[in-house]
């Protein structure tokens, strides 16, 4: 019983140094290399007791003890290449991590939000903090530009995985707002860029159909307004054009544009041809050759997902058209009903067949269609942000805001869009114009972004707008 007593005796004084190593370790170095040998310390220590002693009972009570010390170390080596591979992981995501800029923005020009990753490749978390959150917020998505000079700001991410974490660093230049435009700067430049837009292939000396478009707004805001010389061939607003009958020649017709912004005015003139009628057969053949669908949204010949937009009766030239599918149950002979294919069938195809009369004359145009399969959540994304614009009241455009927006809160595919400002002050989340400068303040650029999600998956579009001074 003695011999056990000072046997029992030593070995506690023996795991006691252990102990107080392992301790002193944790107390002054938390290096986890010394942690791990003072491990192996107590293992060995423990081992030499063990060669001494005789007694099975405590030979036994010390191997047990041998396994557990020799456990705590290979956790402790387990431990310490998990951390490798983190810090690996982390090393390597901050090598490949970059900012993605939108439009034509870079590192040193930015004049939108930028998009941040919130995971590295590698799998790594990423944290975003800006140095200058009045400029460009930690998240990047909401920018306000100075007015006068560009500004520095610093967007540092934190890249973390398991115990391993570094930083990087990306400096970026904010630029500056424009400087305000003057009244007869605004009309030079807009009177330059003016231009009537033709329908079909029509030219100026050669209208046979309504214009596409007569501007109401200069690309930097005048107004403009239109007059005809003869209303009865063309009307002032350009949507209706009476062309003379067929072998009594072309009449020409003087469009007036008056450009204004303030007090300041200009003229400019813009003399077109309206040319005679055509005789049946070639009356049928150019309205072929102009023929096209007037398909939704973003659509394509090669991508129908929805009903058309119209499907014209007539050609710009006068002749009837019919129009009759290949395969009505899917896509009707109007256009306007669709039964797009399940997923799981593929994407199918029509045949829309237009018959082209006038008089005697007949032609047949057709049209191949692939009708889309139903979509994919990233597939909605997609198509929604394509589909994706603002719209505006009265006269207003981007370049010129003076009324509320309208910005939907749903695709058409069925996503779902939350809209941000990137300055509330002037115009809110909602497209509400909150506050325009004061005159002579200058004018304020605003960028609205857009976040279009689906199930999960999401993507950004941004829009610029400029919201005008008193």
């Amino acid at each position: 019983m003695k011999k056990w007593t000072v046997i029992m005796l030593v070995l506690s004084m023996c795991l006691l140094g252990s102990s107080t190593a392992l301790a002193h370790g944790n107390s002054h170095n938390d290096s986890r290399q010394q942690q791990l040998q003072s491990c192996k310390d107590a293992v060995n220590r423990l081992n030499a007791v063990l060669a001494k002693v005789k007694n099975e009972r405590t030979r036994a009570i010390l191997k047990r003890m041998i396994a557990s010390f020799k456990a705590e170390c290979e956790a402790g080596t387990n431990g310490d290449s998990t951390y490798q591979k983190d810090l690996a992981k982390v090393n390597a995501d901050k090598n490949a991590l970059a900012i993605q800029f939108l439009g034509n923005d870079n590192a040193k020009s930015v004049t939108l939000p930028v998009i941040l990753f919130t995971k590295g490749k590698n799998g790594s978390a990423i944290t975003w903090t800006s140095s200058n959150t009045s400029i460009l917020s930690s998240n990047g998505l909401l920018i306000n530009r100075p007015q006068n000079n560009d500004a520095t700001v610093d967007m540092t991410a934190t890249i973390r995985s398991g115990n391993a974490t570094t930083t990087k660093t990306f400096r970026l230049i904010v630029k500056s707002t424009a400087p305000a435009m003057s009244d007869i700067d605004r009309v030079k430049k807009d009177y330059e860029a003016l231009n009537i837009v033709f329908g079909g292939t029509d030219t100026i000396d050669s209208v046979t159909q309504p214009f596409k478009e007569l501007p109401s707004k200069g690309v930097n805001g005048s107004i403009v307004t239109w007059e005809s010389t003869l209303p009865s061939v063309i009307s002032n607003d350009g949507k209706k054009v009476v062309r003379p009958p067929s072998g009594s020649g072309s009449t020409t017709v003087v469009f007036t544009a008056q450009v204004r912004s303030g007090s300041y005015k200009e003229m400019k003139v813009f003399i077109v041809k309206v040319k005679e009628q055509l005789p049946d057969a070639q009356r049928v053949a150019a309205d072929k050759a102009a023929l096209q669908i007037d398909f939704g949204g973003s659509d394509s010949a090669g991508r129908v997902t929805r009903p058309f937009d119209a499907l014209p009766a007539y050609g710009v030239n006068g002749s009837s058209i019919k129009w009759m599918s290949s395969s009505p149950a899917v896509l009707s002979d109007d256009g306007k009903t669709l039964h797009r294919p399940a997923a799981s069938v593929g994407d199918t195809f029509v045949l829309m067949s237009a018959v082209i009369t006038s008089g005697s004359a007949v032609d047949v145009k057709q049209f191949t269609l692939t009708v889309k399969a139903d979509y994919t959540s990233s597939d909605k994304v997609a198509a929604d942000k394509a589909d994706l614009a603002i719209t505006f009241k009265d006269s207003d455009n981007a370049g010129y805001v003076t009324k509320p927006l309208g910005l939907p809160s749903k695709g058409y595919y069925g996503s779902t869009i939350i809209w941000y400002s990137s300055n509330t002050s002037v115009l809110s989340d909602n497209g509400t114009v909150l506050h325009r400068p004061a005159h002579g303040q200058g004018d304020v650029t605003v960028n609205l972004t857009a976040f279009i999600s689906n199930n999960g998956v999401g993507d950004v579009k941004v829009f610029t707008v400029t919201v005008k001074q008193q």
